[in-house]
């Protein structure tokens, strides 16, 4: 059974979630900070049986953070329930395990009428004295820095997280009795930690919410299903006199689904789910999932309701969020589509393992067919010139006019070579040092082109963007795409982009950066075009009265 992802509008608020089956609803919140990502899976036998909904919490994931600077749980509860309404739910069982139970037990607490039951799996319980303890220590804040130590220090940080309880006291008194998770799944709490708002303001609020006296206001049917030998487990032996609606069930790690189960099958259910709704298209840029290929294409969307839409095709080792700047400035009279290519940021790979070039151009084409854009003008970036060029070869007349920025023109030998070379698997690697290796890709290829090579000749003259924060935002949506990102370069690479610059008709703006390496690319692109007008700039940013006037002329 599929998993697929989706947002819905709440107020000015993106909400990302996951849903899958089919039924009556049953809504998941996940551990800090991670996503609805690591909740799903485990959870997913019961598909068969119920719509399971697991809500990337605010901040977290691809969720817009609350407005509150420091928000406590009251405020992640009142989020949930007006998330509840935007979807149609009026009542649902909810599950929650750590901070996402918190999280579920004031929902509950504060809108009892709309749970229909309570599945625990680990409170937060905490006295004054601890909860300030945890509150300065647990979730120190970390600041990139331009050698990637910060790398280093937030996978060293998850890895003591599951070894000692709290991670900050290493003592064999705090060990905790577990084995250490596989490099996939530490790479992925990492990139989900570094991805957050602020990853701490989860726990912050989980350690302050009064958790007990909550417990003993519910009203709700209350199930604890927590297994394990962590602090979570004491919670039956500190907590007296419960009310009868909270129960504690007996279970085991390899019972524990079936225990949920039967848990699920005593109490009653909401109405059935309908289909997941798309969000209303608006002016502000608002992000939509696209479903083709057997999978789901990210395409973040917007702009004026007139106009001739501008498609936005980002280049390699990047992602459309990347294109923020440019997909504003020209939303502003025009509609904008950028869309994460296949197998990059949040769009999944193609079906067919090696694809070409003209798969991918056919893939951007069927989304576009999708959203309703059948006239358009492109802009692509690098790869995504190269991409852009063969959408317009297959597209016809439904394209109008190029915007190609860092365009790339390698001769034969040099895209054999880029092919060999220039996307290189990131595997996850037990000591986290494949963060370190993505890192070093990004800024050398800052500074060279090709990157690996990091020869004189290569040298990009230019004013590098290699600031660690904004360098930060590029490792995270890049590394979204795993091990698939390196498809879409090699098909680039393995085209021969000449071909495609001599044979378009389409008039063309080519962007190049002064003192750029690739400044001789882009001028020998435009000698092979028949209608192309280059425009040289002082940063890798094309500059948008450029584009506009050029659009509009």
């Amino acid at each position: 059974m599929d998993i697929t992802r989706h947002f819905v509008r709440v107020g000015d608020r993106e909400v990302h979630y996951r849903r899958a089956g089919s039924g009556p609803p049953f809504v998941l919140f996940h551990v800090s900070p991670q996503t609805g990502a690591f909740v799903l899976p485990q959870l997913m036998p019961l598909a068969d049986s119920y719509t399971l909904i697991a809500l990337d919490a605010p901040g977290y994931g691809e969720s817009t953070p609350l407005i509150q600077k420091a928000p406590m749980m009251a405020d992640y509860a009142d989020a949930v329930i007006e998330t509840l309404d935007a979807l149609g739910i009026k009542e649902a069982p909810l599950y929650g395990s750590h901070t996402g139970a918190n999280i579920a037990v004031e929902v509950a607490r504060r809108a009892p009428d709309r749970v229909t039951a309570l599945v625990i799996d680990g409170l937060s319980l905490s006295t004054p004295e601890i909860a300030q303890d945890r509150t300065d220590h647990y979730a120190p804040s970390f600041t990139p820095t331009a050698d990637g130590a910060h790398l280093a220090w937030a996978w060293q940080h998850t890895r003591d997280q599951l070894i000692f309880w709290p991670w900050y006291e290493a003592h064999k008194a705090t060990r905790v009795h577990g084995g250490m998770k596989d490099a996939s799944f530490l790479h992925d709490v990492v990139h989900a930690k570094m991805n957050a708002a602020d990853y701490w303001l989860g726990y912050r609020a989980a350690f302050s919410h009064d958790s007990r006296d909550a417990l003993y206001q519910l009203t709700v049917d209350t199930f604890f299903v927590t297994v394990g030998a962590d602090e979570h487990t004491a919670i039956e032996r500190s907590l007296h006199n419960l009310p009868a609606n909270i129960s504690f069930v007996d279970t085991t790690e390899a019972n524990q689904l079936e225990a949920i189960r039967t848990v699920l099958s005593k109490v009653k259910a909401g109405e059935p789910v309908g289909p997941a709704q798309d969000p209303a298209p608006r002016q502000k840029t608002y992000s939509t999932y696209v479903s083709c290929d057997g999978g789901q294409r990210m395409v973040r969307r917007g702009g004026a309701n007139t106009g001739q839409p501008l498609v936005f095709l980002h280049g390699g080792m990047r992602t459309s969020a990347l294109l923020a700047q440019p997909v504003k400035a020209m939303a502003v009279d025009r509609p904008v589509l950028a869309i994460d290519i296949a197998g990059n940021g949040d769009s999944d790979p193609l079906s067919s393992a090696g694809a070409s070039l003209e798969m991918f151009a056919e893939d951007i084409r069927a989304v576009l067919d999708i959203c309703g854009v059948t006239d358009f003008n492109l802009y692509g970036e690098s790869s995504g010139a190269t991409l852009a060029l063969e959408v317009a070869r297959q597209a016809g007349d439904s394209v109008g006019r190029l915007i190609l920025n860092q365009s790339e023109l390698p001769d034969a030998a040099l895209r054999k070579d880029l092919v060999a070379h220039a996307a290189p698997p990131i595997e996850a690697r037990w000591d986290g040092t494949h963060f370190l290796t993505a890192w070093h890709m990004l800024r050398d290829a800052a500074l060279f082109w090709p990157w690996y090579a990091c020869t004189k000749a290569g040298v990009r003259d230019i004013e590098p963007e290699i600031e660690p924060v904004a360098l930060q935002a590029h490792l995270l949506a890049w590394l979204k795409g795993g091990l698939t990102y390196g498809d879409y370069m090699r098909a680039a690479y393995n085209t021969d982009s000449a071909n495609l610059f001599k044979e378009t008709k389409k008039a063309a703006l080519v962007v190049a950066t002064s003192g750029d390496t690739l400044e001789r690319h882009a001028e020998n692109a435009v000698s092979l075009m028949q209608n192309a007008t280059l425009v040289k700039s002082d940063y890798q940013r094309a500059p948008i009265s450029a584009m506009v006037d050029f659009l509009n002329s």
